[in-house]
């Protein structure tokens, strides 16, 4: 499954993102600027005065790919014991 994860500047310049897991994987560009600016000018998620979404910065889709070393063979016998 494939997240999105929107990156924004914060009103005191820090980089903050905010990731979505059920996002639709087919969101073009205008739709996502216009949520994420939308979500700038709400300003719904203030901590001590400051916009932690203030400015929009990029988009995009991330996959994760767990590779496992060791342990997944033992403890799936643990857990079916």
């Amino acid at each position: 499954m494939k997240q999105l994860d929107m990156e924004f500047k914060s009103e005191n310049g820090k980089t903050k993102h905010m990731r979505l897991n059920y996002a639709a994987q087919s969101l073009d560009e205008t739709t996502v600027k216009t949520a994420m600016a939308t979500i700038a000018e709400l300003k719904m998620f203030q901590v001590e005065a400051v916009n932690p979404y203030a400015l929009p910065v990029k988009a995009q889709y991330v996959e994760r790919t767990v590779t496992p070393i060791f342990g997944g063979e033992e403890a799936a016998e643990e857990t079916a014991e």
